[in-house]
């Protein structure tokens, strides 16, 4: 008798896994809305038309990209979070629609923690450090001291306030306590102009952007902020391998849909994102801008995602930036 008890129970637990098979092999059943926060012809809107066709092909339903700019990404973010959690609405964000802006005072109202279930990677970037080659420092330790030996403070050039650049300077500041000043330009490439010139003494850029200036000799690639070295610049050490631990400042873009989606559908466009992150045409876009990309599986990525914004909030944190109004 015993076992009769338990049948009902086991008899609804199958019903609900065929259900939610079900759910999947049907799923989608319209067009998918791919949202980003970004204009057309950002970065982030380039990936997302990479990705485009080869998520089409994989899904079986056409995958139409709507950008969102403005308020820091929030316009974006906000209808993505009041989507039918059906999973026919995606949105490509990254660490600052995901956390950051929030904690900069930029007004939000969803919570990207409670709102968002992270499906898929696009790419990841690893921010550089580099110093004016004349100083004649070569890694991180021997910066520190000169700036120590020397009495002085440094100029650290970047993009705008309370970007990865100015993250980055402010970050490296504090945990190496050294006498650091952030420059704010209007976009990198003056700063780094100005870097290889001596104007700034500091710089922070990604691969793609800085790639130029260092194969001159202007500019001395110091540490990466990520996992681990970039394929680019292997001899390059990361800041972790150089004594500063949790300074993995990585940019990433990743694929969220609203919370309550089903899983059956969550795994069906994490599988679908890493074929379409894998296509030849995608991975040598990756690869040339000196990124990064991990397969990962549902969890995998959710954790991933986790553990690489907790930094990044910890980060505003402890550097007190607080975005311009």
């Amino acid at each position: 008798m015993k076992t009769l008890k338990w049948f009902p129970r086991l008899f609804c637990a199958s019903m609900m896994a065929i259900s939610l098979s079900a759910t999947a092999q049907s799923w989608p059943t319209k067009p998918i809305k791919l949202i980003t926060s970004a204009a057309p012809g950002g970065v982030v809107d380039i990936y997302a038309r990479r990705h485009q066709p080869h998520l089409q092909n994989e899904l079986g339903q056409a995958v139409m990209v709507e950008n969102k700019p403005g308020a820091s990404g929030a316009i974006a973010g906000d209808a993505a979070a009041k989507a039918d959690a059906d999973g026919h609405t995606l949105f490509m964000g990254s660490q600052n629609e995901l956390g950051l802006i929030g904690q900069l005072g930029v007004p939000v109202r969803y919570d990207p923690a409670k709102d968002f279930s992270t499906v898929g990677l696009t790419i990841a970037g690893y921010p550089i450090l580099m110093v004016n080659a004349q100083l004649g420092v070569k890694n991180v330790a021997e910066l520190v001291a000169y700036i120590k030996a020397k009495n002085t403070t440094l100029d650290c050039g970047g993009s705008g306030t309370a970007t990865i650049g100015h993250f980055v300077c402010a970050a490296f500041a504090v945990r190496t306590g050294s006498k650091i000043q952030y420059v704010p330009y209007k976009a990198n490439v003056p700063a780094m102009t100005d870097a290889a010139s001596g104007q700034v003494q500091l710089v922070s850029a990604f691969y793609s952007e800085v790639a130029p200036f260092i194969a001159s000799g202007k500019l001395i690639p110091l540490g990466v902020f990520g996992a681990t070295r970039l394929p680019l610049l292997p001899n390059v050490p990361t800041m972790e391998e150089q004594g500063l631990k949790d300074l993995e400042l990585q940019s990433y873009t990743v694929y969220v849909v609203p919370t309550g989606t089903p899983l059956a559908v969550q795994r069906r466009l994490n599988a679908a994102i890493v074929k379409a992150a894998n296509h030849p045409d995608v991975m040598d876009k990756v690869k040339a801008a000196g990124g990064v990309y991990f397969d990962m599986n549902l969890e995998e990525t959710q954790a991933w995602q986790k553990r690489i914004q907790t930094r990044w909030n910890n980060i505003v944190q402890e550097t007190g930036i607080k975005l311009d109004k």
